[in-house]
């Protein structure tokens, strides 16, 4: 075992924790408690002397852990899903390359790699399709043999009772014709295994129109647990086509019958907010949350990515005024230029997010791609800050609120109190902030106490939560009935 190899292992060990749960279409419905954040006011009725706070997660020092070495994959890049396969107890990933200069038919490929720790990846020897004479490579799948391919997003479906269909894949492609942009649009595709694949005989099952509601070549497809259906969010065009890129979001029970896409997200079209360029979505804990590629035109024709909140999966607001999320690299480096995400993985603590950098932006050829991983903890996407002032965060009433009260925070070098208050606004007795102990430490699930009370009162239209902050950060809280 190399030096390298032992600090990794040592790294992984404390950054991510074996055991975890991933936002993926075989997650259970929602019933479990789920943490509400602080990313919007969704969830406050009023607030003072506080401070929302983006902040950015921490990219991994080995980026990009997938670059550029194989000449079947010149430039692989996270179009793409990143999942972690209980099953064999695996990280799997399926991406894609562009490779200019290769013949028109290995230009686009779609791939597969595995991980055991999400750092270090394996690109099997699938033998599926032929590359110069040997099919000794990691590719899945080419395009139909008229146009390049873009945008592989799997989804892995253990409700499928067809074991055939466990693994579902949606991908941008030309299927019956080299006819202009005339027969193009999603396709979809189907795999007991997600290595070897079937593609649907009717393809495209949803195609573009040139119009607004309509899809266009960036996508990425999610399933949402609560309404126990397909959702894919795409590229699409504001009227009058091409005015500018937007977002267009179409849903499906079957995988194969789309909706009609509708407009989620669209853009002023200037220098604070431009267009994009695609979003990728995860359920998260109480929310959905998309990553964003916020595409600088009017601008220097860079992409970084946004953070995008919705509680619907259908209204989405922006988070934090468009302040960037994940961030370019700096100049002259291997992701200076455009960053594209797969949706995020929650890992025990942590928070995973894969993505392909390019290393130049929209507007110039002379690019290379490579794939790398950025993550932060648990919940802590946005936090309300309070200095030394106290800072008052009043919740809307929370008919769910019951049991233990766990908060997300950064309380060191200051204090969190929670207050209980009932319909009329006022502290429940016993559950004041002279009651409550005051939290003092930095921790994601630290516990809320009063002098004679360990767990939320029952209200019947539902207790509010008043915290009292000074010198601190609140990311979340979490109320877990023992019931």
């Amino acid at each position: 075992m190399t030096d390298l190899l032992r600090i990794n292992l040592l790294l992984l060990a404390v950054v991510f924790p074996e055991t975890a749960r991933f936002c993926r279409a075989d997650d259970a419905k929602t019933s479990s408690p789920a943490s509400k954040l602080f990313v919007d006011d969704h969830w406050i009725e009023s607030k003072s002397r506080v401070e929302r706070v983006l902040h950015q997660p921490e990219k991994h020092p080995d980026n990009p852990l997938i670059k550029g070495d194989d000449p079947w994959a010149i430039n692989p890049y996270c179009y793409g899903t990143v999942m972690y396969d209980a099953e064999s107890s695996r990280f799997k990933l399926w991406y894609m390359s562009y490779n200019p200069g290769l013949p028109h038919a290995q230009r686009t490929p779609i791939l597969y790699a595995l991980s055991e720790d999400g750092v270090a990846w394996d690109r099997p020897h699938l033998g599926l399709i032929d590359f110069d004479g040997s099919t000794q490579n990691n590719i899945l799948m080419n395009h139909y043999g008229y146009h390049d391919l873009y945008s592989p997003s799997v989804v892995k479906d253990d409700r499928d009772p067809d074991p055939e269909r466990r693994y579902k894949m949606i991908w941008w492609d030309f299927p019956t014709g080299s006819q202009g942009y005339r027969d193009d649009g999603m396709c979809v595709a189907f795999s007991p295994d997600g290595i070897r694949w079937t593609k649907h005989p009717g393809n495209p099952v949803l195609s573009a129109k040139k119009q607004e509601r309509s899809i266009s070549d960036v996508m990425s497809v999610m399933y949402d647990s609560r309404a126990e259906k397909f959702v894919a969010y795409t590229k699409g065009w504001a009227d009058p086509g091409p005015a500018f890129r937007q977002i267009v979001r179409t849903e499906s029970t079957d995988f194969i019958h789309w909706s009609e896409p509708e407009v989620v997200l669209t853009h002023a079209f200037d220098e604070h907010d431009p267009q994009s360029y695609g979003m990728s979505v995860s359920q998260y804990e109480s929310v959905y949350l998309g990553l964003l590629c916020s595409y600088k035109k009017p601008g220097n024709e860079t992409i970084d990515i946004q953070l995008a909140v919705s509680h619907d999966n259908h209204e989405w607001d922006r988070v934090a005024d468009q302040a960037t999320f994940l961030p370019l690299g700096e100049d002259e480096t291997w992701d200076d230029g455009m960053l594209f995400c797969a949706p995020l993985i929650t890992h025990n603590d942590r928070v995973l997010i894969y993505y392909g950098g390019w290393s130049g932006p929209h507007n110039t050829s002379r690019r290379r791609a490579g794939i790398g991983l950025a993550s932060l903890r648990k919940d802590r996407f946005v936090s309300l800050d309070a200095g030394p002032e106290e800072g008052l965060i009043t919740t809307r009433p929370l008919p769910d609120a019951s049991g233990s009260l766990l908060i997300n925070a950064d309380a060191k070098g200051g204090s969190i109190r929670v207050e209980a208050l009932g319909p009329d606004g006022d502290p429940l007795p016993g559950f004041t902030a002279a009651d409550c102990r005051p939290l003092t430490e930095d921790g994601i699930a630290q516990r809320v106490s009063w002098k004679d009370h360990n767990s939320l009162p029952q209200v019947q239209t539902g207790v509010k939560l008043r915290f009292l902050l000074r010198n601190a950060s609140l990311y979340s809280f979490l109320s877990q009935n023992p019931n």
